[in-house]
């Protein structure tokens, strides 16, 4: 989708060639190959970003395993060298620099600062240069296929990938595809994970792609988009989360149809009211004891599933390092926490947590809250009004309407589970694709291809 400002820097004028000579015809292939190269490029950079590289590799926690694995380091570093190579060939100059955002750079820098304060600076700062190796990735699934014909067909390709891969494993490896009854999951024995490491990340996956699927039928894909968009219904609904299911045609509708009628910003208005709202009834109810009444009162006994325990946690801990944080990957499963303080007035002990199963909560405790509303800027306010500034062109609408949708889907997400600047967790690279992709519509025209 690179060539939607400007033409590639590749696809110089050609001089003209005799009418029927071999001449005329070797530009046109030459500029077919290329073509053909960079679409592979992009959909294969997209396909193993979702896939990772750990496919089927169980654990116990709603999360992606990253830390110290050589085999996410090499590989992530590998998916960067493969964008920032084709960023550096065939990305227009134009295209390229927008993705270098004041608020991005701010955000790149924030994450080194945190690193050197860090409870364990080598580790916070591995883990902030991986997360922006993966992040390079995504811009170069992006902006390598050099139109939006090329782009859309690779997301298909990616898509397709992931359900075949989940479905497949449904059937040739069960005991990997699907929670067991073993250790302190037991309870989740039945539900659908796919080849990703628990339900939760399979289900926000999933859900995500469902929105892919919807825009290849607005895209007369239909077949495709029905295909992709089923599949990923059924298997939202397998990983046992109804809420999440109930929110794919909740979104859809609040995206799509004030678009259609050329009402943008009453879509973008409740996505922020839903989002505050969801902010406050998580989080706040934590924070503030009259909206925990107020919670209560409406819902008596909520806990969200024991989560308000660990973000109790998580916030105690951070009164001391409310400026910078612990830094990426050095708080949970620390010493800092296992050897912490145990509070009694916890009806369990949060300690053993793997994160706080709140992203912007994470997001705060490894950046402290200036970090935080760095991130909130980065990840919340600038997309959406990327999403108002995009073009109103047909292609231009229906991408943008996929993008917001990803978008709000796994914000409201992240307000109970934690991905939010994790490399290796796929629920992080749709969202940051979404992020992308809106800044790239907000300045650019797609290109539509042949």
């Amino acid at each position: 989708m690179s060539s939607i400002a400007v033409p590639s820097r590749t696809e110089a004028p050609r001089p003209a060639a005799a009418a029927g000579g071999s001449a005329d015809r070797r530009p046109d292939l030459g500029a077919s190959r290329e073509r053909l190269l960079r679409l592979v490029a992009g959909a294969g950079l997209l396909t193993a970003l979702l896939v990772t590289f750990t496919p089927f590799e169980a654990t116990s926690a709603a999360g992606v395993e990253a830390t110290g694995n050589l085999v996410n380091q090499l590989g992530y570093s590998g998916l960067a060298a493969v964008a920032l190579v084709g960023h550096l060939t065939v990305t227009p100059r134009r295209a390229a620099i927008s993705l270098l955002s004041p608020a991005w750079l701010a955000m790149a820098g924030w994450l080194a600062v945190a690193a050197l304060h860090a409870i364990d600076p080598a580790a916070s700062t591995r883990a902030a240069f991986f997360t922006i190796a993966a992040m390079l990735a995504v811009t170069g699934a992006l902006c390598l296929p050099a139109s939006e014909r090329d782009f859309r067909l690779g997301l298909g390709v990616a898509a397709l990938v992931v359900i075949a891969l989940s479905y497949g494993g449904l059937v040739v490896m069960p005991t990997a595809a699907i929670h067991q009854a073993v250790g302190a999951e037991a309870h989740q024995a039945g539900l659908w994970r796919g080849i990703y490491s628990h339900k939760n990340v399979a289900g926000a996956v999933f859900g995500a792609l469902f929105f892919v699927g919807l825009y290849l039928m607005r895209c007369r894909s239909r077949l495709t988009g029905l295909v992709i968009a089923a599949a990923c219904a059924l298997f939202v609904l397998k990983t046992g989360s109804k809420t999440a299911l109930g929110l794919l045609p909740i979104v859809a509708v609040l995206v799509v149809v004030p678009g259609l009628m050329g009402l943008r910003a009453i879509a973008v208005a409740i996505i922020v009211a839903m989002l505050a709202l969801t902010a406050l009834a998580t989080l706040g109810s934590v924070m503030v004891p009259a909206l925990r009444d107020l919670l209560h009162a409406v819902a008596p006994g909520t806990t969200f599933t024991g989560r308000t325990e660990i973000w109790d946690f998580g916030l105690r801990a951070l009164e001391g390092r409310g400026w910078t944080g612990f830094g990426l990957e050095s708080f949970w499963r620390t010493p800092v926490v296992l050897s912490g303080e145990s509070y009694m007035d916890y009806a369990w002990d949060p300690r053993g947590a793997t994160n706080a199963h709140n992203g912007f909560l994470d997001v705060a405790i490894a950046l402290g809250w200036p970090g935080l509303a760095v991130a909130t800027l980065t990840l919340v306010a600038l997309p959406l009004r990327d999403y108002l500034r995009s073009g109103t062109d047909l292609q231009s609408r229906r991408l943008a309407d996929m993008f917001l949708m990803i978008l709000c889907y796994l914000l409201l997400n992240s307000f109970l589970e934690s991905f939010l600047f994790a490399r290796a967790n796929p629920v992080w690279i749709m969202l940051f694709l979404s992020v992308a992709g809106l800044r790239m519509l907000a300045r650019h025209r797609p290109a539509a291809g042949a």
